[in-house]
């Protein structure tokens, strides 16, 4: 049994998007159409689980989609050939990578946050905290200078604002050649960061052509830049829209690490996995997906779900921590996962020491909604006397 989605306009900042949630609560999957292409969208926890870990379903880039297939794009490959790839970037999205970073990142913020006060009371907390952020330990970890950063972001944004495939095939083009530049440029480089070591045999002995070494850091930089900029702005959203919560979390600060897996849970900024292609027909729920089709797990959706979660639609920052989906499953999990949790954890604690009186400036807080992610556009604050 099967249902139709399609993309709703206006939700609420915090739910899940009704047609989503219909599939859920059926118990089915639903077609959907992406790019023109049909998908099938899986939401328990349960067939997220399958269309992730199975070997029946590939991540093999599905017919319809974008980018086309390029050396080193490892998010569209399965076993063996991805864990080539994977390996090469492995010592640099430890738990342990993250966590050495977090000094550089906790002085980041605090940079950040005295420009803010500088310039207030008052600002839009999306590109002067949450946008900037990131970006900045982003391009710590790849080894960019602050201008080479924003020009290769100017150009990734590019391709995700494109609303049609032949002009999102054009940008994805130009922002490859951008890529390719830089990558070049730093094999004539000496340093130890990870752009260096994508663009040298290193320890792991394993070299790669400069269009492979491409492929992995735009691999990189879609499935990461912009999502855990999305990120950190929907959490400080969600503490600024749940003052109790916040309390909580000031309050006892040793409840950070789960309020950051509760926020992940909670907050559906990653709607759309990976999709995958159906190497067999298999029977779901009473459907069959046919060899060839193509599926969708939907991660948000899957954090939803009653059968894992209790209360699951309620944000509770003292809620046990437990698996979510925000970063996948399987192995292609979100190898930058680590790293993004840091980040949110220190833009929460720093905000919210810096400005023990920070609260939203409105009501209206207008939301993104592109790319298969969802988050706050704006983000007006404000402080000191009301």
């Amino acid at each position: 049994m099967s249902t139709e989605v399609r993309q709703e306009s206006t939700r609420c900042p915090f739910a899940i998007q009704d047609g989503h949630r219909a599939v859920l609560e059926s118990g089915t999957i639903a077609s959907y159409a992406l790019f023109g292409v049909k998908h099938w969208l899986l939401a328990s926890a349960e067939d997220v689980k399958l269309a992730t870990n199975d070997p029946r379903f590939s991540s093999a880039a599905p017919s319809g989609m974008l980018p086309a297939e390029r050396p080193g794009w490892f998010s569209g490959m399965d076993a063996p050939e991805h864990n080539r790839y994977r390996q090469k970037i492995a010592r640099d999205f430890t738990l342990r990578a993250a966590r050495a970073q977090e000094e550089f990142i906790i002085r980041a913020a605090d940079a950040c946050l005295d420009d803010i006060e500088a310039s207030g009371p008052g600002a839009d907390l999306v590109p002067a905290y949450a946008r900037r952020l990131p970006a900045m330990a982003i391009n710590d970890l790849y080894g960019l200078s602050a201008e080479e950063g924003a020009a290769l972001e100017a150009s990734m944004r590019a391709v995700t604002s494109a609303t049609d495939v032949a002009s999102v095939k054009a940008r994805t083009d130009e922002f490859f050649g951008h890529a390719e530049k830089l990558v070049r440029a730093k094999r004539e480089q000496p340093g130890d960061k990870l752009l260096h070591r994508l663009a040298e045999a290193g320890e792991d002995e394993i070299l790669l052509s400069d269009e492979e070494a491409t492929g992995v850091f735009a691999v990189l930089l879609f499935a990461g830049h912009d999502a855990v900029q999305q990120m950190v702005g929907y959490c400080l959203y969600a503490l600024l829209y749940h003052p109790e919560q916040q309390a909580l979390l000031r309050e006892n600060p040793d409840l950070v690490d789960g309020a950051v897996e509760e926020m992940l849970r909670h907050l559906p900024v990653n709607q759309f996995g990976i999709p995958r292609v159906c190497l067999t027909d298999v029977e779901l729920h009473g459907q069959v997906i046919k060899a060839g089709d193509n599926v969708i797990p939907l991660y948000s959706t899957a954090n939803r779900d009653p059968a894992v979660f209790a209360e699951p639609d309620t944000f509770d920052v003292t809620r046990e921590p437990e698996h979510n989906f925000a970063f996948g499953y399987g192995i292609h999990k979100c190898p930058g996962q680590h790293l993004a949790r840091v980040l949110i954890k220190v833009a929460a604690l720093r905000l919210f020491e810096r400005f023990p009186d920070v609260r939203l400036a409105g009501d209206d807080v207008p939301m993104n909604a592109g790319m298969g992610l969802f988050s706050p556009a704006e983000l007006r604050v404000t402080w000191g006397a009301r």
